[in-house]
């Protein structure tokens, strides 16, 4: 038949299978009689004075020029570019019964799609995602509302991040099966992997009214519930979890720094010791061991902890700050300051470390060094420790107006602090003691 008013449109994608499922999607929705997928095209173009060249996929539609407003529409929700290349042209062609061409479904072979599905799952676990969404896509072209197709798109394009497209998918599975508990705890892991924890909430809700006792998800959406500030949820849904399994490390993990957060120390340092029991590679439990340890001047074991963190990662800060102050409190004084020139290397206008090296080498009888630390940390800006460590140095040296010049900046920026009194008090009366 002769079909009048005919337009034929093109647009580009950087993927065959984005071209490829523009082409069946246009025609499965009646948007298109037919469209052709053409490349990897090398394509050329100026940038910055410079030829650049990438390759492209070419989808050609035709369509009749009365729906064109309709597919321009369709594609640009659908479209993988948020401003696609898009060109048409009006034709006078004659087609051979397009209207009256069969639907993919139609050719459809059950026992086809199930091999394929099976095929693209398999290649799904061996990570070989362009060859598994190739696979998947030739099964949705036969089969475009199966649910177990459209998961396992949703779970490639998840693993592959890219997140708004493994959303698409999913969706398509809960439009055609509202309870599919893979779908629901898909969204739920899309919206963690996108750090929108308050979002991935409903979906792990109601995946769990069919599938209470998943572990992982009781303790995923405790962690969102700890993410959105609700920690008597969470707290509850961890419990929940070590009911199941009292060695499950993520919810010892994240019980564990629920109560770091709360400040509730011993608890989660009993969580923390039960979780490195069984795995001590976790440099983040490791380093708040520690500093569990350190508060209760326990620094010995504080050490043990800071140490093993220090084994994997040489230069963490926490674990270098923390060790020091950990062999600061055993009189360590020179470990001390080992562990903190690291930071400072690093860090040089670190000013409140900076005044704790000096402290520990006043302790360590080196005040000449430990003056040129206080005056590198008055070198950031005004500082309270490094100026009343110079004061008492130079006091002790029986230089009082150089004592006292430091000690009365503090008592002018802050005239009640008391560290700063009770020093121009102690400056005053040596002075008179000295005659």
């Amino acid at each position: 038949m002769i079909i009048n008013k005919m337009k034929t449109g093109w647009t580009t994608t950087e993927s065959y299978a984005e071209a490829e499922t523009l082409a069946r999607r246009a025609v499965e929705q009646g948007l298109a009689l037919t469209a052709q997928v053409e490349g990897a095209l090398q394509t050329f173009y100026m940038k910055n004075d410079e030829l650049r060249n990438c390759d492209l996929y070419r989808v050609t539609f035709h369509f009749p020029a009365a729906d064109i407003v309709q597919l321009e529409s369709w594609l640009k929700k659908n479209h993988p570019s948020d401003s696609p290349h898009w060109l048409t042209f009006t034709v006078d062609h004659k087609f051979s019964d397009l209207e009256d061409m069969p639907s993919w479904n139609e050719y459809s072979d059950p026992s086809k799609i199930i091999e394929l599905s099976r095929h693209g799952a398999e290649l799904l676990k061996k990570h070989r995602y362009v060859e598994a969404e190739k696979v998947f896509l030739e099964a949705l072209g036969q089969d475009s509302k199966n649910p177990y197709i459209l998961v396992g798109l949703g779970d490639l394009c998840r693993e592959t991040r890219s997140f708004s497209k493994a959303l698409s998918y999913y969706q398509q599975t809960l439009d055609v099966d509202p309870t599919n508990t893979f779908a629901l705890r898909g969204i739920g892991d899309v919206y963690r992997g996108l750090n929108k924890p308050a979002q991935s909430i409903p979906y792990w809700q109601e995946y769990l009214k069919h599938k209470n006792d998943d572990i992982h998800v009781i303790t995923r959406l405790a962690d969102s519930y700890v993410k959105s500030g609700n920690f008597d949820k969470s707290e509850k849904l961890y419990h929940q979890a070590l009911a199941l399994n009292e060695n499950d490390k993520y919810a010892l993990r994240g019980i564990g720094s629920l109560f770091y957060k709360k400040g509730k120390l011993e608890e989660a340092l009993t969580y923390f010791e039960k979780f490195l029991a069984l795995d001590d590679k976790y440099i983040a439990v490791l380093t708040m061991t520690g500093n569990i340890c350190r508060r209760r001047k326990e620094y010995e074991r504080a050490a043990h902890y800071y140490k093993k963190c220090l084994k994997l990662e040489p230069n963490n800060t926490f674990a270098l700050y923390g060790m020091g102050d950990a062999q600061r409190g055993m009189h360590n004084y020179q470990e001390a300051i080992d562990y903190w020139e690291k930071i400072i290397v690093r860090e040089p206008r670190n000013q409140s470390l900076l005044s704790r090296v000096g402290d520990a080498l006043v302790l360590l009888g080196k005040t000449d060094k430990a003056i040129d630390y206080y005056q590198r940390s008055l070198a950031v800006g005004f500082e309270t420790f490094a100026l009343l460590g110079l004061s008492r140095l130079y006091r002790g040296r029986h230089n009082f107006s150089e004592a006292e010049r430091y000690c009365r900046k503090i008592i002018e920026r802050y005239p009640d602090d008391i560290r700063g009194l009770e020093e121009m008090e102690n400056i005053r009366r040596e002075k008179a003691e000295q005659g």
